[in-house]
């Protein structure tokens, strides 16, 4: 059963920001976007309605990682999926997505603390390539995965079913009904008569959009909205633009966006009459001569009790006075043959009804929610400082803002969730579950005023009334406690130390005093002699062969395989990497790593599991490792087993000019990519004597894609590279070296000549060579039992020393 570290729910607004948030700090954990529909954009790839916009302006709608560069801040729905779609492709994102996968139910294990959890592949209609994408139908695959984290982005509103009152007399009316949430791609509106059923934002939109479309609307209304005119292209951004450039201009404007939305939501509760007067005003000075402002738009709450409606450049106001859209208040009692009746009696006749009702609310995707076994109520948990709930463990959501933009506390909730990945992962934490204090008052999660929102509130989680337990609505507030706070509290539980955990083959994590995080694993006997293994250039820990690694531990061996540093789950630096040119000549980059900062992770790495001393064991760059280890830090080691390695000196163990080409290749941007090109250069490392197989290549290929070989350009790989090329001919230092040292090398190696290997012989005194005949720079399982019967021999042959 396919394991992930994170399991992000949905990819629309919320689950790509995540994933991007994941890929810049925890490049090496594995992760999957699982999406029900067939495209990414969620939102604003489902919604297909004429005008369909953003509500608050997209300097604070984007993302804090990448800010909004257009002119106009009120942007329509192709921007925004537009953005969307660039930035998941930037971050590698975009390969991470599995469309048509919908997730059934979660339970949570205590015993094993992870997830399981049940997806359906669905099938889909067909749909051309710029039709709207087909919804899911039927019923399809089931499968299953593990995951230690569910972050659940699905966000709050049902996507196959928009709400519509229940009007009766529906059959009489002869023409199409339509919700915007399924706008038919088909629909002529040109010299129609519609009626809007509506007065919230989407109702606000259509109106200006279909009446510039050519149609006669009507915009029939129970209740008025508070409606402001703002322009579409912020004056103050437009000034900025041609100071600072689009990508500055953004950063300034996402927090001058974000401080004013806060102040004016402030003022409006603050002082609500003048606040309505002075939205009166404007409107005044907007609506057609005669129109009854009293009436239409003079909403029977404060401000921002309810969402205020924003319109670029005023338009709708625009399309009342062209004539073209009126509004019509009262409450709507049904339908007749031409329209809809009013309770006053009155009818408005239309040919097309679109009922812009609002949504039909559903939590975590509507997926069944279990905690070994038990279904959870969600009306009986409580959210924890608005990213988590009470008594679940190692589950976090995505609640945006409900009177500013929703991505400002998405961006805010994504941050403290990896912040806490990152320490857990120093602790050994394998769970995190918010615990209430018990008898604790509550109240209902959103306190807003929409309709949508009051007709589901009893099946919606519950807030406390003070911090953490409240779902505070200020940004400032938020950024300050979330981003900048205390991690924890006391009601934050964590369990599953692993730092003692016996034959655990799990990734743990450790950051050393340098500042350097690694990922590692340990196997076999808590008592046995330890035994370290490093591996090769751009190569995780996965890459030792099972078969030896499982023979270590047979052995009797303690088996510890560190990531190193820009390689699988482990830290990425930020150091300069070398140009393809500076690669090929071996000339040193300047700020670049060394061997010896790579050695002193190891040593870090023994500090922190309290080992005295191991046996260091590496293979071509770990060779080169070890062999530093043994001679900077000689009190951490019992023997040196260099397999496939070098001394660092120009003249020997240089690659072959056919392998060079190889390495110069353009980096993979995808997975299959990333597969396709891992076999290849596996083929051609192994050799013909002892070739790779494809297929099993290809299985572990995929493997390290999960494990943290995403698309960078290649650029930590060359980093490990640089870090050969900065530390040179390391001749004088070998040396020095003083313990037993088997030096193992094959006779048809494409990348390391067998040179290097008879070169770390003549340095280090004592050591004895191995060759492999047939063997290339690639451990076949053909090689394995040799390996394994060299190595733990030398082990074994060692001069009995302290652990």
């Amino acid at each position: 059963m396919e394991h992930l570290d994170v399991l992000i729910i949905g990819a629309g607004l919320s689950g790509i920001g995540a994933a991007c948030r994941l890929r810049m700090d925890h490049p090496g954990r594995s992760l999957a976007l699982l999406e029900t529909r067939g495209r990414p954009g969620g939102t604003w790839d489902l919604f297909r309605y004429p005008g369909i916009r953003s509500d608050s302006d997209l300097y604070t709608f984007g993302y804090d990682f990448r800010p909004w560069r257009e002119e106009k801040a009120i942007a329509d729905g192709p921007s925004i999926l537009h953005y969307l779609k660039e930035t998941a492709a930037e971050y590698g994102v975009d390969s991470l997505i599995r469309y048509h996968h919908r997730v059934l139910s979660a339970d949570w294990s205590s015993r094993d603390a992870h997830w399981t959890v049940t997806v359906e592949r669905t099938r889909t209609r067909e749909s051309g390539p710029d039709l709207a994408p087909a919804e899911p139908v039927g019923t399809g695959e089931i499968l299953q995965l593990t995951a230690g984290w569910i972050f659940n982005a699905a966000g709050y509103y049902r996507y196959g079913e928009g709400y519509a009152p229940e009007l009766p007399d529906r059959e009489l009316f002869a023409g199409p009904i339509v919700h915007p949430q399924h706008w038919p791609e088909d629909l002529d509106v040109a010299g129609k008569r519609i009626a809007v059923l509506g007065s919230g934002a989407t109702a606000v939109t259509l109106v200006p959009a279909l009446a510039e479309l050519g149609a006669r609307v009507t915009m029939v209304q129970r209740t008025p909205t508070y409606i402001l005119p703002v322009p579409a292209k912020d004056p103050i951004a437009r000034r900025l633009r041609g100071v600072v450039g689009p990508e500055r201009t953004g950063r300034i404007m996402a927090e001058v966006s974000a401080r004013r939305q806060r102040y004016i939501w402030v003022f409006c509760q603050r002082w609500p009459n003048l606040a309505r007067k002075l939205i009166r005003g404007i409107q005044s000075r907007k609506v057609p001569e005669g129109f009854e402002l009293d009436k239409h738009l003079n909403p029977p709450y404060r401000p921002w009790d309810q969402r205020l409606c924003a319109v670029p450049d005023g338009d709708f106001f625009t399309a009342l006075r062209s004539g073209g859209a009126t509004v019509v208040t009262g409450r709507t009692t049904g339908f007749t043959e031409r329209g809809l009746r009013l309770a006053s009696g009155a009818e408005v006749e239309a040919d097309v009804v679109v009922t812009a009702t609002g949504f039909t609310i559903q939590v975590l995707g509507g997926m069944e929610l279990k905690l070994d076994g038990v279904p959870v109520n969600l009306g009986e948990h409580v959210a924890y400082r608005g990213v988590m709930l009470s008594g679940v463990p190692n589950m976090a959501f995505a609640i945006g803002y409900t009177n500013a933009s929703w991505t400002l506390k998405v961006g805010l909730l994504t941050q403290w969730f990896s912040r806490l990945l990152s320490s857990m992962d120093r602790h050994g934490y394998t769970s995190a579950v918010p615990v209430a204090p018990p008898g604790m008052p509550t109240r209902p999660l959103l306190d807003f005023g929409a309709g949508y929102v009051q007709r589901s509130l009893s099946s919606l989680p519950r807030q406390g009334l003070q911090a953490p337990w409240l779902m505070t609505m200020n940004f400032l507030a938020d950024r300050r406690d979330l981003q900048k706070g205390a991690l924890a509290d006391e009601h934050l539980h964590f369990s599953g130390n692993a730092s003692g955990a016996a034959g655990s083959a799990a990734d743990r994590f450790v950051t050393l005093e340098s500042g350097m995080r690694l990922c590692y694993r340990v196997e076999g006997l808590d008592d046995g002699e330890p035994v370290v293994l490093l591996s090769g250039l751009g190569l995780d820990l996965a890459a030792w062969p099972a078969e030896f690694v499982q023979g270590l531990a047979a052995a009797g061996y303690r088996v510890i395989r560190p990531d190193n540093r820009d390689a699988g789950r482990s830290g990425r630096m930020d150091t300069p990497a070398p140009t393809l040119l500076r690669q090929a000549l071996g000339r040193p980059m300047p700020g670049a790593y060394r061997i010896e900062d790579m050695a002193d992770d190891v040593a870090g790495l023994l500090e922190h599991l309290q080992v005295g001393r191991a046996h260091m064991v590496g293979m071509s760059l770990g060779g080169m490792i070890a062999q530093s280890v043994a001679a900077h830090h000689p009190d951490r080691v019992l023997t040196l087993t260099s397999l496939i390695s070098t001394t660092g000196a120009r003249d020997v163990g240089a690659a072959a000019f056919s392998t060079k080409r190889r390495f110069a290749a353009r980096p993979p941007r995808t997975r299959e990519e990333f597969i396709r090109a891992r076999v290849a250069l596996m083929r051609h490392l192994a050799g013909r004597t002892h070739p790779a197989d494809p297929a099993r290549e290809a299985e572990l290929a995929g493997q390290a894609w999960d494990r943290g070989a995403y698309p960078d350009g290649g650029t930590a790989r060359a980093r490990q590279l640089g870090a050969i090329n900065a530390s040179g001919d390391r001749t004088a230092a070998l040396t020095g070296i003083r313990v037993p040292t088997l030096v193992i090398h094959g006779d048809r190696d494409p990348i390391v000549h067998p040179s290097g290997g008879a070169a770390t012989v003549a340095a280090i005194p004592g050591s004895r060579l191995a060759t492999i005949p047939g063997m290339g720079h690639y451990f076949s399982p053909a090689v394995v039992p040799e390996l394994l019967r060299l190595v733990t021999g030398h082990l074994a042959a060692r001069t009995v020393g302290s652990v």
